[in-house]
């Protein structure tokens, strides 16, 4: 129920309401960087929204509705990779034996930051390895014979499995705050938790940073594949040399190696590993605080009213900016 008068915040609520703040007020450099990345498709489709053209506003519209039920079949994908025992199991770890998800919501705020955090360890590690897996075998799909076909498909694998754990980690902060992504009246709130407080949405983003760095891991592969009859010094003198190599190249000098071709095409496909590897990892750790804070700000206004809720934020965001 919630109250109209005296919110009666506790202590560790408070100190919740300035996380929310300073997340608003001071976003990460990956919240920053994703953002920026997402801003031309979202011009691009705020454009087309209110575009005079009804052709324009019509494929605007289909490409909405893609998205959205892209993310919506991301998030069933998500659900058949957990369950709502895992959530119960981790509350009884901490010696809260609920029954259900419907009984989280009386946990303490505490106790709910408590298990959403449990999940973030491995959940990194999970989306970092798929992201690394499928990052080296665009690479060495570029240096195998015939094998440059299947490249399309290990990529659009990659989006797919990416974005399914990504959904699934969301998935799993939500039912720690007494929020089940199997009730269809909560898939609504899951989505809203994949967005963060920025203009541009964090997916648009996150496609933008997964094509620049398929098109770098592309690029890099099919330089050390096609110019194999080339001496490394050669190659490494050639202006058009891809930025993936060349940044391997200076690294490499700095500690005082020296790189062979060879070597070069074993450290290209470790490279796109970890390019892509980390930025599923960015994505995931951007991710996770968002979607904590938003089903913070739901489980406060249940149990002390929207309007007292914001305005103890919007008081802490004031208080930011005349400090």
């Amino acid at each position: 129920m919630k109250k109209s008068s005296d919110p009666g915040f506790s202590s560790y609520e408070l100190q919740v309401l300035n996380e929310i703040a300073l997340h608003l007020v001071s976003p990460s450099l990956v919240a920053k960087f994703l953002a920026t990345a997402g801003k031309p498709i979202d011009k691009l489709l705020s454009a087309g929204r209110t575009s005079s053209v009804s052709m324009v506003r019509k494929v605007t519209d289909v490409v909405d509705k893609g998205i959205e039920k892209g993310m919506k079949k991301a998030v069933w994908g998500a659900n058949h990779l957990s369950s709502d025992e895992g959530i119960l199991k981790e509350y009884r770890l901490i010696g809260d034996n609920f029954l259900s998800i419907a009984e989280v919501g009386s946990a303490s705020m505490e106790s709910m930051d408590s298990v959403a955090d449990s999940f973030d360890f491995s959940n990194a590690v999970m989306v970092g390895v798929e992201g690394a897996v499928l990052g080296a075998a665009t690479t060495l799909c570029e240096g195998i014979p015939f094998a440059q076909v299947l490249i399309p498909t290990v990529v659009a694998a990659d989006v797919a499995a990416s974005m399914t754990l990504l959904s699934r980690h969301v998935c799993q902060i939500a039912a720690s705050y007494g929020f089940s992504s199997r009730i269809p009246t909560n898939v609504p709130h899951i989505l809203a938790a994949m967005a963060p407080h920025h203009n541009a949405s964090p997916q648009d983003g996150f496609f933008s940073m997964k094509a620049t760095v398929t098109a770098a891991i592309r690029e890099a592969g099919q330089h050390i594949s096609g110019k194999t009859s080339a001496g490394l010094g050669e190659k490494l003198a050639e202006k058009e040399m891809p930025a993936l190599v060349k940044l391997i190249n200076q690294v490499a000098e700095r500690l005082g190696i020296v790189v062979t071709e060879k070597e070069l095409g074993m450290l290209v496909p470790v490279a796109g590993a970890v390019l892509n590897g980390g930025l599923n990892i960015a994505f995931q750790q951007m991710g996770h605080t968002t979607a904590k804070d938003y089903f913070r700000v739901q489980v406060l206004n249940g149990r002390h009213g929207e309007k007292h809720v914001e305005n103890e934020i919007q008081k802490r965001i004031r208080q930011s900016h005349t400090s």
